[in-house]
Protein backbone atom coordinates (compact mmCIF):
# COMPACT_ATOMS: atom_id res chain seq x y z
CA UNK A 1 0.00 0.00 0.00
CA UNK A 2 0.98 3.49 -0.83
CA UNK A 3 0.49 6.78 -1.50
CA UNK A 4 2.30 9.93 -2.17
CA UNK A 5 4.44 10.14 1.41
CA UNK A 6 4.43 6.34 3.04
CA UNK A 7 4.91 3.07 1.60
CA UNK A 8 3.43 0.09 3.69
CA UNK A 9 4.90 -3.66 3.53
CA UNK A 10 2.99 -5.80 5.42
CA UNK A 11 4.88 -9.22 6.00
CA UNK A 12 5.02 -12.28 8.07
CA UNK A 13 8.22 -13.19 10.33
CA UNK A 14 8.58 -16.43 11.48
CA UNK A 15 11.54 -18.65 12.80
CA UNK A 16 11.82 -21.88 14.75
CA UNK A 17 15.31 -21.40 15.82
CA UNK A 18 16.13 -19.96 19.12
CA UNK A 19 14.03 -20.55 22.41
CA UNK A 20 10.43 -19.97 21.73
CA UNK A 21 9.85 -19.83 17.97
CA UNK A 22 8.29 -16.73 16.13
CA UNK A 23 5.14 -16.47 13.93
CA UNK A 24 4.03 -12.73 13.79
CA UNK A 25 3.02 -10.23 11.59
CA UNK A 26 4.74 -6.83 10.80
CA UNK A 27 3.74 -3.35 9.14
CA UNK A 28 7.11 -1.83 7.76
CA UNK A 29 6.38 2.35 7.53
CA UNK A 30 8.10 3.97 5.11
CA UNK A 31 7.77 7.69 5.06
CA UNK A 32 9.22 9.65 2.20
CA UNK A 33 10.36 13.44 1.96
CA UNK A 34 9.55 16.61 -0.20
CA UNK A 35 12.59 14.59 -2.25
CA UNK A 36 11.61 11.55 -2.79
CA UNK A 37 14.15 10.15 0.36
CA UNK A 38 13.11 8.24 2.98
CA UNK A 39 13.11 9.89 6.27
CA UNK A 40 11.43 8.08 8.84
CA UNK A 41 10.86 4.34 9.11
CA UNK A 42 8.31 2.46 11.59
CA UNK A 43 8.52 -1.37 12.04
CA UNK A 44 5.39 -2.61 14.20
CA UNK A 45 5.32 -5.97 15.42
CA UNK A 46 1.84 -7.81 14.86
CA UNK A 47 2.28 -9.30 18.76
CA UNK A 48 5.19 -7.17 20.38
CA UNK A 49 5.21 -9.42 23.82
CA UNK A 50 5.95 -12.68 21.67
CA UNK A 51 8.84 -10.33 20.09
CA UNK A 52 9.83 -9.45 23.08
CA UNK A 53 9.81 -12.52 24.82
CA UNK A 54 11.92 -14.07 22.22
CA UNK A 55 14.60 -11.29 21.90
CA UNK A 56 15.18 -11.54 25.64
CA UNK A 57 15.19 -15.25 25.96
CA UNK A 58 18.14 -15.40 22.45
CA UNK A 59 19.91 -12.37 22.57
CA UNK A 60 20.98 -11.38 26.33
CA UNK A 61 22.14 -8.04 27.53
CA UNK A 62 25.97 -7.79 27.74
CA UNK A 63 27.42 -7.00 31.46
CA UNK A 64 26.72 -3.66 32.81
CA UNK A 65 30.02 -2.12 32.19
CA UNK A 66 30.09 -3.11 28.10
CA UNK A 67 26.90 -1.35 27.99
CA UNK A 68 28.34 1.26 29.52
CA UNK A 69 31.57 1.70 27.59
Amino acid sequence: MCNGEYVVDIHRCWTTQGVGPVDTMWALVRHFDADGQVDRVVNLSGDQHQMDNYVWANFPLAPLPARLA
